[in-house]
């Protein structure tokens, strides 16, 4: 195990790192794969937009409230919820009763479950994008979406840096994070700005899935980027959504409040046509 640390807003991060390291062949993904980046953030690899109407808003805050507190109430049945609100999740569940739910909610869940209809997000990220989307995976014909939880002074609660797309089923595609609860500029999600096109020879990640502070993880852990890694927060607003594509560095991102759960709506979606589904 060794210390690792790397920086969020000029902030350091630290944490324990198991894995052997390597760095890439002198390659540009996105050179030979599917580039979704809207035309006028193409070289930034993300930006933010409004998302839905305020009443859709609220719709999805509520439903994701009834679906969290569903899941919940399916391992903690003599649990009262009456007052539960999203931003204060961690004071009622303890890290036993989190570890069981985050089984379940790694796991994702099927679009049919989305409180507003999906079309609606389709069309919003494909306008982000300049081009019509789908959110259905075409590797895999999967179509869901993930809630993203993430506890405060919980260094565990997240992924470590990372590139989506060194997992093959997740590429070509496009993601979005949306802030449903204690997203600010403490908790959102981090990234590195125009990574999505440097080559693999100056990123250091571990040669396999990462386990960080004791937790193991799908995807390898990047490490470093050019000899050091310097993450930003673009921290979108309430009804808000950050749009990035999924071969930016991103992750790393603790929550640094000190009573505030962050819980995000996190999605990916896929251009018309690409590929054809199993």
């Amino acid at each position: 195990m060794e210390e690792k640390h790397f920086w969020i807003d000029g902030q350091k991060v630290s944490y324990q790192l198991d894995g052997e390291l390597e760095t890439g062949e002198d390659k540009v993904l996105l050179e030979s794969d599917v580039d979704l980046c809207g035309e006028a953030w193409a070289k930034a690899g993300y930006s933010i937009y409004p998302f839905i109407s305020s009443i859709e808003n609220l719709t999805l805050l509520l439903g994701i409230k009834r679906l969290i507190c569903e899941q919940i109430k399916a391992i903690c049945p003599e649990k009262d919820l009456s007052f539960f609100q999203l931003d204060q999740y961690h004071r009622y569940v303890n890290d036993a009763q989190h570890a069981e739910l985050i089984r379940h909610f790694r796991k994702c869940f099927p679009v049919e479950k989305l409180p507003i209809p999906l079309t609606r997000i389709e069309d919003r990220v494909g306008e982000a994008c300049g081009q019509r989307l789908s959110v259905t995976n075409p590797r895999d014909g999967s179509r869901e979406f993930c809630l993203r939880i993430v506890r405060p002074q919980a260094p565990s609660d997240n992924n470590p840096p990372h590139r989506d797309v060194y997992l093959d089923h997740l590429r070509d595609g496009i993601n979005i994070y949306v802030p449903l609860a204690g997203s600010n500029a403490l908790s959102s999600l981090p990234l590195l700005p125009e990574s999505h096109r440097l080559s693999e020879s100056v990123i250091e990640r571990t040669a396999r899935s990462a386990k960080v502070n004791g937790v193991q993880y799908t995807v390898p852990c990047i490490t470093a980027v050019q000899g050091d890694l310097r993450l930003t927060r673009p921290n979108p607003g309430p009804n808000e959504m950050l749009v990035f594509s999924p071969y930016l560095v991103h992750g790393g991102g603790a929550n640094l409040n000190a009573d505030v759960t962050r819980i995000s709506l996190e999605m990916r979606f896929w251009g018309l046509g690409h590929l054809e589904v199993p």
